[in-house]
């Protein structure tokens, strides 16, 4: 993976993680259609890479990411009071960047850290969603700010959020697009960590670090599992998880960890 700075996003790999940092501090990180387009490239070629394990999301200055650009996204679209549909190609029209940038995330494999530091609003609360953990930084806030502005939430929002704090709670989220601060955030279950400002990115990167020394086969193999077991029946998920462990009995990693487990040392995993 390319990584460096294309001024509104922010790669760097090291360690075996990727951490990626939107980079429009003065918007808040609001995504551009531009942004929208990188991420999904950069999802689907983090995929690929058997050299990334785990990738961070974060953002740049004060905010986590306040969703899309209004300015840019949405008032072009307002003529005279009215919405006016922009063209599309025909990838747009198959296929909306929205959805492919939502399936990029399900399709990705490898586990993702969202490193909130801090407003999350709207597209920005759901890119959160998206990733598999969250630790926000004290100085955190968060809003499914959609209907304030008339809208139904997207970006898999409708989806993951009622799982993760409940129907009720996220009703609430939805229906009010009320801002609630990080505490309310962490006793709803909405953040899986909160740590002073100063301390995010360590917490999140020692996370990571210690993700990707792991075997990546068999992580990518429980993030699989655990998705699947939330649509899924149970009988559907044991075969599922008897599947993914007689890959695990077949990859070198397998015989690492029994090995070092007999020999009372700390495994040595390669991803393979």
């Amino acid at each position: 993976m390319s990584v460096g700075n294309d001024q509104e996003l922010i790669l760097s790999q090291a360690d075996g993680v990727v951490t990626l940092t939107l980079n429009r501090p003065d918007r808040r990180n609001a995504l551009t259609t531009t942004m929208y387009d990188r991420l999904i490239e950069i999802l689907e070629d983090a995929r690929t890479q058997d050299d990334i394990k785990v990738l961070i999301i974060t953002g740049s200055g004060k905010g986590f990411c306040a969703g899309s650009d209004a300015e840019l996204r949405l008032l072009p679209r307002i003529v005279d009071g009215r919405y006016v549909p922009l063209e599309k190609d025909r990838k747009d029209l198959l296929e909306p960047a929205m959805l492919r940038l939502s399936r990029a995330f399900i399709e990705l494999g490898k586990p993702s850290i969202a490193a909130v530091n801090g407003v999350a609003a709207g597209a920005g609360l759901s890119l959160m969603l998206l990733c598999d953990m969250r630790i926000a930084s004290e100085e955190a806030k968060f809003a499914a700010s959609w209907v304030n502005v008339g809208l139904t939430p997207d970006f898999g929002a409708t989806f993951c959020l009622p799982r993760l704090v409940g129907v009720d709670k996220a009703m609430r989220l939805f229906l009010t697009g009320e801002i609630i601060e990080v505490g309310e955030a962490e006793r709803i279950n909405l953040v899986t960590r909160v740590v002073p400002p100063a301390d995010l990115m360590t917490v999140a990167r020692e996370l990571a670090v210690k993700i990707a020394s792991g075997p990546s086969i068999a992580i990518e193999l429980v993030k699989r599992a655990v998705y699947r077991g939330l649509v899924s029946d149970f009988v559907t998920q044991l075969h599922f998880e008897y599947e993914a462990q007689n890959i695990c009995f077949m990859s070198e990693d397998f015989g690492e960890g029994v090995t070092a487990f007999r020999e009372k040392r700390r495994p040595e995993f390669k991803g393979r």
